[in-house]
């Protein structure tokens, strides 16, 4: 399998067309149909900047996996940090509306001392 056939199958394994894919990165339509087995670096420049998980040493070599280990990994560090954000965000939000509802009760329990006392006048 050559560089052009490695492309192909990680355009497939993405969902996209050939069509779909050659406009996306901007090379004319019918380029991964020509037979020409090379390709050149600007399309491995640009495949990569639309698809950063695109491992580019088995796309040259066919060695290694098809998609970068390193990518999903820093996927994975952004998700646990998003999580770990919303959760102090949640929890920060929390302690305010426990705070918010103990104040309420207070208040509520001065309407009501009031509304006796007006009752029993």
């Amino acid at each position: 399998m050559n560089t052009k056939d490695r492309l192909k199958l990680f355009v497939k394994q993405k969902g996209y067309g050939r069509n779909k894919f050659e406009e996306l990165i901007g090379v004319s339509i019918g380029y991964l149909s020509t037979k020409n087995e090379t390709i050149n670096s600007d399309v491995i420049e640009k495949s990569k900047i639309f698809f950063p998980d695109l491992n580019v040493d088995w796309l040259i070599t066919g060695k290694g996996e098809m998609t970068d280990p390193s990518f999903q990994a820093d996927l994975n560090e952004q998700a646990i940090e998003t999580v770990a954000e919303s959760s102090v965000e949640y929890k920060n939000k929390y302690l305010e509306l426990l705070e918010e509802n103990r104040l309420l009760r207070i208040e509520i329990d001065k309407l009501r001392k009031i509304i006796e006392e007006k009752e029993n006048e």
